[in-house]
Parts: structure tokens; C-alpha cells; sequence
């Protein structure tokens, strides 16, 4: 099953730009909402696990393109995934090699405004990520 969420809207260097908190917060509650809902994702399988909240997350690659969907009830992780998932999202293997998410993360000096079990939220996520793409034939690349 394939979900492709459309992240066009969102903008890494708009939220850089963003003159406060409470401006870079606005976005990501926005950018949560493009993530839509999707029930069949909700499986085990999918779970992320050193999430606070439940998150699904699941994992496809299409005429070599890896694509990913999320699902959360959180509508700030939803858009902090979102962050990260159009980082990944329609990349190819070349694309992907060496991107280093935590580093984009920090970069954008969002985890001293989240809180501890949010950051950690977001690691889970950032590892399952690169399981994914570890799993799926480029085994020890990421």
C-alpha cells in the first residue's frame, strides 16, 4: 500500500527564516495537517517504537524512488515528521546516500524548543527512517 502526501507546501528554509518560536511551531502544526489520515498504515508492523504518542510509519520503493507514510494523532509530530519525509520522499538510492537527518534537525535548532520525549519521538522516527532504507538494499549505507 502507497500513500504519497503532498509536502510541496512545506519549506526548510521558510521555517529558518521564521522570527520566533511560536512562527516555526504555526508551521509545523500546518505541515502536520498535509500528512492525511490513513488506517491501514495502523499496524504493528509499522509501529515506531520511543514514540510518546503511537506513530506509524511505513515504507515503499517505486521505480527506485523510496517513499514513506506516516500517521499520528499529534498533529506536531505529524508536521515534524513531515519535516523529515520531504528530506526522503521520492529520492532515489544516490539521492539518499550520506543524508544525515539528525544533523537537518539540528541545523534548523528545533530541539531546544521540543521537549525531551518529542526529541526522542523524533530520533525513533529518524532510526526506523534509516532501517528502512537500510532494508531495502543498501544494506549499511545510511
Amino acid at each position: 500500500m502507497t500513500y504519497h502526501d503532498d509536502l510541496s507546501a512545506i519549506s526548510l528554509a521558510e521555517l529558518q527564516a521564521a522570527h520566533s518560536w511560536q512562527q516555526q511551531y504555526k508551521f509545523i502544526i500546518q505541515w502536520g495537517k498535509l500528512l492525511s489520515s490513513k488506517p491501514a498504515l495502523r499496524v504493528a508492523d509499522n509501529l515506531v517504537r520511543g514514540c510518546e504518542v503511537p506513530v506509524w510509519l511505513g515504507h515503499s520503493v517505486e521505480q527506485g524512488r523510496h517513499y514513506f507514510a506516516l500517521d499520528a494523532d499529534s498533529s506536531v509530530i505529524k508536521g515534524l515528521a513531515a519535516l523529515l519525509l520531504v528530506q526522503v520522499n521520492s529520492k532515489t538510492n544516490s539521492e539518499l546516500t550520506g543524508l544525515d537527518l539528525q544533523r537537518e534537525l539540528r541545523d534548523l535548532g528545533l530541539e531546544k524548543h521540543l521537549t525531551p520525549s518529542r526529541n526522542n519521538g523524533l530520533n525513533a522516527i529518524i532510526a526506523r527512517i534509516y532501517q528502512h532504507l537500510n532494508d531495502s538494499n543498501l544494506h549499511g549505507v545510511y
